[in-house]
């Protein structure tokens, strides 16, 4: 644009607004106002009067500079706004997914041990979990519970400042006819943070799993 900028220098600004347009789309808010202000700077220093001064007076150039601001603040914040929302999307659709598909295979699986093996198969990968597995019996542990709804329960110091990383060992109880018949042993990773919904999804994996292990208790009571 530097051998036009003498017939056309403040017409540049209209196509300095498509590169700001694109980082905008690609990088959200903040690359997106870095990128308005070095269009706003090459602007300033190369294409108009006085060439490669920093001084800002006249109302064309103010006006320039606004609009690239203003342009990449509203395209950054909607691309920020639509990315959250595909992630969420995508998100919702996966837990969707898990639980369908144990709810098939406990319509399907009639073996607690393969049922427990798909059960703890799901809630690893909702978790993202480093490794889950299927303890039996009835004894207590002080190990933090990850209940139905979501929440965690267990003693303070066994819990992360951070509530949406889980702790180094997890347990989900798994109850039939309110008693207590064993436990989802989960290890999760340091680096994923697990939603609420993700949370919640697992927690449902682990009802439906007792609800199996009910049918096959009163399975084995009919004469």
């Amino acid at each position: 644009m530097i051998p036009l900028r003498t017939d056309h220098g403040r017409v540049a600004v209209l196509v300095l607004v498509i590169p700001v347009v694109g980082v905008a789309l690609l990088g959200a808010v903040g690359p997106a106002v870095v990128a308005a202000a070095t269009a706003v700077l090459a602007y300033d220093l190369f294409l108009v009067e006085p060439y490669y001064d920093l001084a800002i007076a006249d109302p064309d150039e103010i006006i320039a500079a606004v609009t690239l601001l203003a342009v990449a603040l509203v395209v950054g914040v909607l691309s920020a706004r639509l990315v959250r929302l595909h992630a969420r999307d995508s998100a919702r659709r996966e837990e969707l997914r898990h639980l369908i598909g144990f709810a098939r295979v406990v319509t399907e699986e009639r073996e607690k041990e393969r049922l427990a093996d798909a059960a703890c198969e799901h809630i690893a990968s909702l978790l993202n979990l480093r490794g889950c597995a299927w303890q039996r019996g009835d004894e207590r542990s002080a190990a933090p519970i990850l209940l139905a709804d979501g929440n965690l329960m267990g003693w303070m110091r066994d819990l992360n400042p951070d509530r949406a990383t889980l702790p180094d060992r997890v347990e989900i109880p798994v109850r039939v006819d309110d008693v207590l018949v064993g436990r989802f042993v989960l290890e999760p990773s340091s680096e994923h943070v697990a939603s609420y919904e993700e949370r919640v999804a697992a927690g449902t994996i682990a009802e439906l799993f007792g609800r199996a292990l009910t049918s096959f208790t009163h399975d084995v009571k009919e004469p």
